[in-house]
């Protein structure tokens, strides 16, 4: 008699549990930390293919000193003796050369047509930042074919500019960046597209 009213009284208390206004609840809430752990596992892991692609983040860049007088050095672009071996290598320097020469420029169109088309851009936040900012002691390190007929290539530079120009996380005069930058075919020229998650590192140096 007593073991028929426990197995009663579990046997409601479960009815209850299972009651659709109790479990859809439930299994909603289980699914959204599910979501959110995924979410940042895989947030993770794009942080960490970004690190492992562009290399080392430390304030010396590969194949240039860095400039002890406080300047971002020489704009001019060049190539470790990886990337001067790639059969692009020649269209990749005039590109990535142009892209800092505009941005040193202050030079909005010449910075336009080393975009890839569609790739956004702010003209307003491109003036304020060319205002002060220098980018120089530019190296590439790679160039790397992928899928698609795209460029993968990793380099560094160093940039100088107004702290309060520069990124918000970062208030400092010159900044040591890491980048692996996406370069996609535009007829018989290689342009840059917009930066993906986990691509550009920067600290101070």
């Amino acid at each position: 008699m007593l073991g028929r009213l426990r197995d009663g009284v579990r046997d409601g208390a479960l009815r209850d549990r299972l009651r659709p206004g109790v479990l859809v609840p439930v299994a909603l809430g289980v699914v959204l930390v599910l979501l959110v752990v995924a979410g940042a596992l895989l947030g993770e892991r794009a942080a960490t293919i970004g690190r492992a692609s562009v290399g080392d983040t430390g304030p010396v860049l590969v194949g240039a000193e860095l400039p002890a007088d406080g300047s971002a050095g020489t704009p001019a672009v060049t190539l470790s003796a990886s990337a001067a071996a790639h059969p692009r290598s020649g269209a990749v320097r005039d590109l990535l050369q142009r892209w800092v020469d505009a941005r040193n420029t202050g030079d909005l169109a010449a910075y336009r047509a080393t975009l890839a088309p569609g790739a956004r851009i702010d003209p307003t936040a491109f003036t304020e930042a060319a205002r002060t900012q220098r980018v120089g002691s530019v190296v590439v390190r790679r160039i790397d074919p992928v899928a698609g007929g795209e460029l993968v290539v990793p380099l560094g530079y160093v940039t100088t500019q107004d702290p309060a120009a520069a990124p918000p996380d970062v208030r400092v005069p010159r900044l040591c960046w890491q980048v692996s930058a996406v370069l996609a075919q535009d007829g018989d020229e290689p342009r840059l597209v917009d930066p993906r998650p986990g691509s550009q590192l920067r600290t101070p140096c």
